[in-house]
């Protein structure tokens, strides 16, 4: 579980803990004084102890490689706690195909939108609280192919062995921080701003065209990249923002940034080019001025600029190496500034 978790993701969570009651199962919190032990719940029904994991996805299309990754890391711990069945409840939804080959390979049940919707039937209140954050319409979700009721009685038990855990998030990060900032590599930041990019949005982005131009090695315009809408922030980006491409900029500095480098980054955007959004990787964030700068941007020229410290970038990482979508974060980042814009 995440430590930085959305309103969104907490009230989804609390919701899935009164789905579950409602449904006779006897929930309790996974950790011991704050401890993090890799799944939300531990549970009870009948006499089977069960690890439970809540995913929120702003995005209603599942995602295989987030779901098996937060499945791996589930039973993994599972195990590890001595639990005999585990359960991810996922808030997209799963295709037939997708949840049999996933509940196959880990051997845990999948619970994903449509199956929460008919959980919650049970309770009216649930039932409306529940779509009023998912935003779904009762009409158009088609019934569940097999009863979450079955499926928790039907469910194979946790593996004996435990399944290896995603760890390149972690490894990247630990990368990050060890690495010296300023002009004496600047290099090799941008290599691994690079490969991070590439962890984090593997099929979210197409092109990665490097942009060439002499600098003095700390502020570089280094990529332009074509949005695939293939989640919640790429589309707000793509139909709301009309940016058909995201410029991506490397910033090594010691300090924050000054409003100096945004106003450079600025004229990189063109709002004829469909290139209209630019996000700003800077080891230590940006100086107050900076932020007045990007909030001009967007108020009088439709530009957004969103700037992502050395911190937020290891959260994503996190995020995704245990099965969270990075992008919910960046949806974020841009809502926060956008509620916050001043006149």
């Amino acid at each position: 579980m995440i430590a930085s978790m959305s309103s969104s993701a907490l009230q989804f969570e609390q919701l899935v803990r009164g789905i579950l009651e409602a449904n006779s199962f006897e929930v309790h919190e996974a950790g011991v004084g704050g401890r993090d032990v890799g799944f939300d719940f531990t549970a009870t029904l009948g006499h089977e102890a069960w690890a439970i994991e809540v995913k929120f996805y702003r995005t209603a299309r599942a995602q295989g490689s987030l779901l098996a990754s937060a499945a791996s890391r589930l039973a993994s711990r599972g195990i590890s706690v001595g639990a005999q069945k585990g359960m991810l409840v996922a808030s997209c939804q799963l295709p037939p195909a997708l949840r049999l080959a996933l509940e196959e390979k880990f051997s845990i049940t999948f619970v994903d939108r449509v199956d929460l919707l008919n959980l919650a039937a049970r309770d009216p209140a649930l039932l409306d609280e529940l779509n009023s954050l998912l935003e779904s319409d009762p009409a158009t979700i088609p019934d569940a192919s097999v009863s979450p009721t079955e499926a928790t009685q039907t469910s194979k038990r946790l593996p004996v062995a435990s399944l290896p855990e995603d760890t390149k998030g972690t490894e990247l990060c630990l990368e990050l921080k060890a690495l010296k900032r300023g002009k004496t590599t600047w290099s090799k930041y941008e290599c691994l701003c690079d490969r991070i990019l590439r962890y984090l949005f593997p099929n979210d982005l197409h092109g990665w065209h490097r942009q060439k131009r002499t600098d003095d090695g700390l502020n570089r315009f280094d990529y332009v990249c074509r949005i695939r809408p293939t989640t919640e922030f790429w589309q707000f980006l793509l139909h709301d923002l009309d940016s058909r491409y995201v410029l991506f900029e490397f910033k090594n500095y010691t300090a924050k940034i000054k409003q100096g480098q945004i106003l450079t980054t600025e004229k990189y955007l063109l709002e004829r080019g469909l290139r209209r959004v630019a996000i700003v990787i800077s080891r230590a964030g940006a100086e107050a001025d900076a932020i007045k700068m990007t909030q001009g941007a967007m108020r009088e020229h439709g530009k957004l600029i969103l700037i992502v410290d050395d911190e937020q970038i290891c959260e994503m990482l996190h995020m995704k190496e245990g099965g969270e979508d990075p992008t919910d974060r960046l949806f974020e980042l841009a809502d926060n500034f956008l509620l916050a814009l001043p006149r």
